[in-house]
């Protein structure tokens, strides 16, 4: 008798778990990596922001590739089938050459250079080293198969439109005008619905830019560096600005591990905790979620 309910037990053990792996198998997800920068960029004032970025500037990354800036991986996954991307800049070793030669200031953080979408050969390596280090949080995001196409769709078109040459800007990678690779992230999550304002809260960095601190090279508006170094408070709304919305790598891991502390284990929590390595995630549910159009924005 015990071994025939043994057996019983078994074969609904093995039934459970043929359900589950069938499920997993037709599951599609786009994934979010995220890398922050060596140090935390300090954003309360202008002088403090340039003091974190020579910081990062000059850091040693150890075993991990240099990514001063911090950076954001895409992954889209269905069965076996994995793509991964990011946008990066083909100039990134030229910030120095524009704040310190051209003089542009805090006009760096709109200024539109050459970019490049990552291939999945590229992002491969760096990210099983990432994970297995734990430099590096992910939040995964489980989609409809028509999202996963349309999200596909997105950024071969991206591509076609060449989108993905225009780095930085005005960050607005659906309209066109630059896109860093948060911003990229950022933009596929609009496209499915998935975007809350609990990220745009905890993710982004909202801040008003002095015009006075904006130079430009179309212009031949000069800001020392200097004048950048001794500024210690960000516009007020009385004086002229420019607002910058931008999403920081540090800001996402950070949220992401918080979610990890204040959350994993409790019962009732809407966010499903994953560990990729040593790097902590979390899954959303967004399999109901609809596309959104259009697909590209004025």
């Amino acid at each position: 008798m015990l071994s025939e309910s043994a057996g019983f037990i078994n074969r609904c053990l093995l039934t459970v778990v043929l359900l589950l792996t069938a499920f997993v198998s037709g599951a599609q997800t786009l994934t979010l990596y995220s890398f922050p920068p060596p140090h935390p960029y300090k954003w309360y004032s202008p002088h403090s922001l340039l003091v974190s970025t020579v910081r990062n500037y000059y850091s040693k990354t150890g075993d991990v590739p240099r990514r001063i800036l911090g950076h954001m991986v895409i992954e889209l996954r269905k069965d076996t089938a994995v793509f991964l991307t990011g946008m990066v800049s083909d100039e990134i070793s030229g910030m120095k050459k524009l704040l310190l030669k051209e003089k542009i200031g805090l006009g760096v953080l709109f200024k539109l250079v050459k970019g490049h979408l990552e291939e999945t050969s590229q992002v491969q390596s760096e990210l099983k080293m990432r994970t297995e280090l734990s430099k590096a949080a992910f939040i995964s995001f489980k989609i409809s198969d028509s999202a996963y196409h349309y999200l596909l769709a997105f950024i071969d078109s991206f591509k076609q439109r060449g989108y993905d040459s225009l780095y930085n800007g005005l960050n607005m990678p659906r309209a066109g005008k630059g896109s860093g690779c948060t911003a990229f992230g950022i933009s596929l999550l609009e496209l499915i619905s998935a975007m809350l304002p609990e990220y745009n809260d905890k993710w982004a960095v909202h801040i008003n830019i002095p015009e006075k601190l904006i130079g430009s090279t179309a212009t031949n508006k000069k800001v020392n560096i200097g004048r950048i170094f001794f500024s210690f408070r960000w516009a007020t709304s009385s004086e002229p600005y420019r607002k910058l919305l931008l999403y920081e790598p540090y800001l996402i891991c950070d949220w992401v591990n918080e979610l990890w502390k204040s959350g994993y284990g409790k019962v009732g929590s809407r966010y499903y905790f994953t560990q990729m390595g040593l790097a902590k995630g979390v899954v959303i549910d967004c399999s109901q979620n609809l596309p959104v159009l259009p697909m590209f924005t004025q």
